[in-house]
């Protein structure tokens, strides 16, 4: 019955898991050549429970607490407070965190309407989402 979030839809592959394993799924992705790929996908599998989006999630208007489960599939340089605000009471999220070479796998869960923990699973590397842009390195 989870309703869950995607950000970064990809081939669709994640997001058919997901439909299995929850209620609805709804997944953005910010270039349409790959929703496109995945809606293909999506339909041979027969899974209604899916609803595609070409968009920047960062750039969405979504109702707070809408979410039970939000996975985000790229890496971001530091965690988003949008995708908490996100997250239903009892919610989690998993969201990989970092710049190369230390990355966290990092899960959050809402404790309450006011109070996010933060639990970290195994370092890691992924590539990062297409946005936001990462924060400036120090140079000399």
């Amino acid at each position: 019955t989870d309703r869950i979030l995607e950000v970064g839809t990809g081939s669709g592959y994640l997001t058919a898991c997901l439909a299995k394993l929850g209620g609805s799924v709804v997944s953005y992705e910010i270039h349409a050549a790959l929703t496109d790929i995945a809606r293909d996908n999506i339909e041979a599998l027969g899974l209604g429970n899916v609803q595609l989006e070409t968009g920047d999630i960062f750039a969405a208007e979504l109702p707070a607490t809408s979410f039970d489960v939000i996975a985000v599939t790229g890496s971001l340089p530091k965690h988003s407070e949008y995708l908490e605000q996100l997250l239903a009471p009892g919610g989690r999220m998993f969201m990989v965190v970092g710049q190369d070479p230390a990355m966290e796998a990092t899960l959050f869960t809402r404790v309450d309407t006011e109070h996010v923990s933060h639990t970290g699973l195994f370092e890691t590397s992924i590539p990062a989402l297409t946005a936001p842009a990462a924060p400036k390195k120090f140079t000399f």
